[in-house]
């Protein structure tokens, strides 16, 4: 069978917390998903059409967009009497490609590196796409921004000028870069904002938790491999209607403003 593939941004419009249902024993006690390989936030493909999922059940309500759902997604066993089958729409997981940092310049930049970049496009190639999202180099400990920001210090990182990215990546990437070395990188993506949540029962403190949250401003890229009956995808346009440039609510927490995300198909860019 045949593919079209779309790759998707994600931009997380507030504070995100999809749980990999793992505490680590110490002062955080809901930790985000990470990459079993680079330890970097990823969003697993499951919890990503899990969210998808809920997005279209409550815009395809009707009979139609029931045959719908269940071509996309596979059937929910709940709805179809115990009946199960797969969805013709492939998932991926979603890639961390670009982290919010703080700056003594500006509220803050957005931190990117070599290999995170070089990752995605490996992703892409392998399913049929290029995205020549081009990496940039930087040295371990001197991350690189764009010339105008000299003097600039990121977290605990001083920067020199010297970056140079076209609008294109912009687009993608967003504005007021800085690349990071891929140490630098993941010691920043272990270091991510952790917020205190608390139960209370008649005024009273009865449960305390910590919860570790990828920061808004964070983007992610993600790509969904549609079936092509001849040279047209079934569902597709309706799909995108749906999806693309729409706020869609990813992993836990939904009633406190969590999650909430905007998704752009990046062929739209």
């Amino acid at each position: 069978m045949n593919y079209k593939t779309d790759a998707y941004l994600i931009t997380c419009l507030t504070n995100m917390h999809v749980g990999s249902g793992e505490a680590n024993y110490g002062v955080v006690d809901n930790l985000v998903q990470r990459d079993p390989i680079t330890n970097v936030p990823i969003i697993h493909s499951s919890s990503l059409k899990g969210a998808l999922r809920e997005h279209f059940k409550d815009v395809w309500s009707d009979d139609d967009g029931f045959n719908k759902l269940n071509y996309v997604f596979g059937k929910d066993p709940k709805r179809n009497g115990g009946e199960t089958e797969v969805g013709y729409y492939k998932f991926f997981d979603a890639n961390l490609i670009v982290l919010p940092v703080r700056s003594n310049l500006k509220p803050f930049f957005r931190a990117t590196s070599n290999f995170v970049l070089s990752e995605i496009n490996e992703k892409a190639k392998a399913l049929g796409i290029e995205l020549n999202i081009n990496p940039f180099d930087a040295v371990k400990g001197k991350p690189k921004v764009e010339d105008g920001n000299t003097g600039c210090i990121l977290e605990d990182y001083e920067t020199e000028p010297g970056l140079g990215v076209d609008d294109r990546i912009k687009n993608i990437l967003g504005s007021n870069l800085a690349f990071f070395h891929y140490d630098d990188f993941k010691e920043l993506s272990k270091r991510l904002p952790v917020i205190a949540r608390n139960q209370l029962e008649n005024g009273q403190s009865k449960n305390l938790w910590y919860e570790e949250v990828v920061p808004r401003e964070s983007r992610f890229l993600f790509f969904v491999s549609k079936p092509k009956e001849g040279e047209e995808v079934k569902f597709d346009t309706d799909f995108e209607s749906e999806l693309n440039n729409k706020t869609i609510q990813i992993g836990g927490n939904a009633s406190i403003g969590y999650g909430y995300t905007k998704i752009i198909n990046l062929s739209n860019l």
